[in-house]
């Protein structure tokens, strides 16, 4: 699966959520929320904005290796050559 963002989506705004299931297990994430018309959103307290949700796994291990990934990611947007997109 390829997840396309276009730069005019993108905000600086990253939530941690959680969700309880029914099985007792209450699952964590890391949620990129993404520019959307407020037109969109009724009643304005719904919050059903478009994100990018990464769900976060159980071990310790994994999970680092997931922040060394965000890491890695950010070291190259800030590397990366100017480019003439849009913003």
């Amino acid at each position: 699966m390829r997840v396309n963002v276009y730069s005019q989506e993108l905000t600086d705004e990253v939530l941690r959520i959680e969700k309880p299931s029914n099985t007792g297990i209450t699952y964590s994430a890391v949620q990129f929320i993404l520019h959307s018309s407020e037109r969109l959103h009724h009643p304005p307290e719904d919050d059903d904005r478009s994100a990018v949700t990464f769900w976060l796994p159980k071990s310790v291990k994994r999970r680092e290796r997931l922040a060394q990934a965000f890491e890695e990611a950010a070291r190259l947007v800030r590397t990366a050559p100017r480019e003439t997109g849009l913003d």
